[in-house]
């Protein structure tokens, strides 16, 4: 059976519905149904594999990792030595965007779409094209910055998130494993709902709820599926209040070694908390997740100008987009704008090094 962890709430002060589900396992139908991880034998429950650390040292040998927004160093030659006399230089094209660029170029149009179907007869109906496509944006924003490739939807995938969200929505309840006496059940939801994170909001705004992760202490698995190196092609379905995003049984083989979230290199201070609730990513935690490196048992020390910045770690569940995983949670401190933050994490087989400069994208 798949291992599942919800979160099912609405923040106060709130009228909609911000509920969240993850799913790891054999995707329903699908075989063997692999991630880019292995399934876990259970489900850590609340505090469970939870550990506290003090910042502690870091050691010499590091696997270091620059983000985005970070320069690097490349070999070039004097203009007068390589071009002669009244030479003209290449016009190189178009220079790539920078990490605020790209933020708030993908951002732009924050909207929700139109649902072409309904709940009376059990219409899945789809979205309109543009709205499945600012979704994907989304989805495609979070993995540049953490230096994943781009994916896309399959019709096929899409189809079924489509008939999940129908699904969610008709029962006004989240589940990867959906009765048959469920209103509007279909076997193609039922695929979907096992196969896919599921949200009580709509396919834009849970993006940016999937990589809070609020709710899902032992795992952030939202979050992880998105950062995923087995992810894609995806599938997005919606309704006005529902949505689902096909996660499980992924081609994509991005073959990262590490993804730490926030990101190596320039990270935008807006998304340490896009949503317009709660502690944002400073309250669930920052993660690393792996698919070839232990994290489980690892220390982390976060530190600014050599000052100690207090963290409590805790080892997330194997298997919810990535092998291994830890989180780690800023203890009496915030991420600030125009802060670096330098991050260690030891007691694993080679240390991660590496920093993040928080910048203001307003």
């Amino acid at each position: 059976m798949p291992l599942t962890a919800c979160y099912v709430g609405v923040p106060e002060g709130s009228g909609d519905a911000t509920s969240l589900d993850d799913d790891v396992g054999e995707t329903l139908g699908e075989g063997s149904g692999e991630s880019s991880s292995s399934s876990s034998s259970g489900e850590s429950g609340p505090g469970e594999d939870e550990s506290s650390s003090e910042s502690g040292p870091g050691e010499d040998e590091s696997s270091s990792e620059s983000g985005p927004g970070e320069s690097t160093e490349d070999e070039s030659t004097d203009s007068s030595d390589s071009e002669e006399e009244g030479s003209t230089s290449e016009d190189t094209g178009p220079q790539p965007m920078t990490v605020c660029e790209r933020w708030n170029a993908d951002r732009a149009d924050m909207s929700e779409g139109s649902w072409s179907g309904s709940l009376n007869g059990c219409n899945a109906g789809d979205m309109d094209a543009s709205w499945r496509e600012r979704s994907l944006t989304l989805i495609n924003l979070y993995r540049f910055l953490a230096e994943l490739p781009p994916v896309t939807t399959s019709a096929e995938r899409d189809a079924m998130a489509q008939s999940c969200a129908l699904m969610m929505d008709a029962n006004g309840a989240l589940s990867h494993n959906p009765p048959m006496g469920w209103t509007c059940y279909s076997a193609d939801g039922a695929q979907g709902a096992g196969s896919s994170n599921i949200a009580g909001t709509a396919a834009v705004a849970a993006v940016d709820l999937y990589m809070v992760d609020p709710g899902n202490e032992t795992t952030i698995g939202h979050r992880r599926w998105i950062l995923s190196n087995s992810l894609g092609p995806t599938g997005i379905g919606s309704t006005d209040g529902y949505s689902c995003m096909w996660t499980l049984g992924g081609n994509g083989n991005a073959g990262k070694a590490w993804t730490a979230f926030p990101t190596p290199g320039e990270f935008p201070f807006e998304a340490m908390n896009p949503l317009w609730w709660g502690g944002g990513l400073d309250e669930t935690g920052w993660t690393v997740q792996s698919d070839s490196i232990a994290l489980n048992g690892a220390q982390v020390s976060v530190s600014v100008g050599g000052q100690d910045y207090p963290v409590a770690v805790t080892n997330l569940a194997g298997g919810y987009g990535s092998t291994s995983a830890i989180k780690f949670t800023p203890q009496g401190w915030s991420a600030e704008a125009g802060t670096t933050y330098h991050v260690e994490v030891t007691g694993i087989r080679e240390p991660i090094v590496y920093d993040v400069e928080v910048v203001d994208c307003g």
